[in-house]
């Protein structure tokens, strides 16, 4: 099943500026963009023998950061991102690398991991999607793993709509174009769809924009 907007989220063209355009944390949209990528790579607390799938893994900017796995699939629909993703690992040999729509990979994907982790990559998904694709890693994680989210998020429509509204009146027209153009999570929503699939969930917030996401699977 592959997600409604995965060739328009196709991030081909700016593959080579991306790893420099993610160090700008004065853009709102990158705040907060190192501490969430290490606080992920925290809660998924890898070890030597965890079988790791990472979802619109990009260039690798979280893959540099999980030092110990077994096994690391990294799925993207950029062919671009992952060719500089793979020589940054070239030396890796238990990396495999996939491109693929995220939503399409893990509905038809039957491999199983101890632990899924995702960044700034969901949000590129409907919310009808995001629900589909969460029912998806119940069944693609072993028993008691855990997946992991970081990406730009909401604490709910409420708070959106608040900072549309100041955005607006602050003159941040850019700003909200660009939130517009996307699907920001809903923390609240998701945490509710989250539990109702049987996770422990705990969240944290980064800046404006960016929440992480921790469920661990208690079935």
């Amino acid at each position: 099943m592959r997600s409604q907007f995965a060739d328009k989220f196709n991030h081909d063209e700016d593959a080579l500026k991306y790893d420099d355009n993610v160090l700008d944390e004065t853009d709102p949209i990158r705040a907060g963009y190192n501490e969430l990528i290490n606080w992920v790579v925290a809660e998924a607390s890898t070890n030597n023998n965890s079988v790791v799938l990472d979802l619109g893994s990009g260039t690798g900017n979280l893959t540099k950061h999980l030092k110990h796995f077994k096994e690391l699939v990294c799925v993207d629909i950029s062919k671009e991102m992952l060719l500089i993703a793979k020589d940054k690992f070239a030396s890796f040999n238990n990396i495999i690398w996939i491109k693929e729509d995220i939503l399409e990979f893990i509905f038809e994907s039957r491999k199983t991991f101890d632990i899924i982790v995702s960044t700034y990559a969901i949000h590129h998904l409907t919310e009808a999607e995001k629900g589909l694709l969460l029912k998806e890693v119940v069944r693609s994680l072993n028993p008691n793993s855990k997946a992991v989210f970081g990406d730009l998020m909401f604490e709910n429509e409420k708070k959106k709509e608040q900072f549309m509204k100041n955005c607006l009146h602050n003159g941040r027209k850019k700003l909200i174009d660009e939130i517009k153009d996307e699907f920001f999570w809903n923390v609240e929503a998701t945490i509710k769809v989250l539990q109702g699939l049987g996770f422990q969930v705990i969240t944290k917030q980064f800046s404006e924009l960016s929440w992480g996401i921790s469920a661990t699977n208690t079935i």
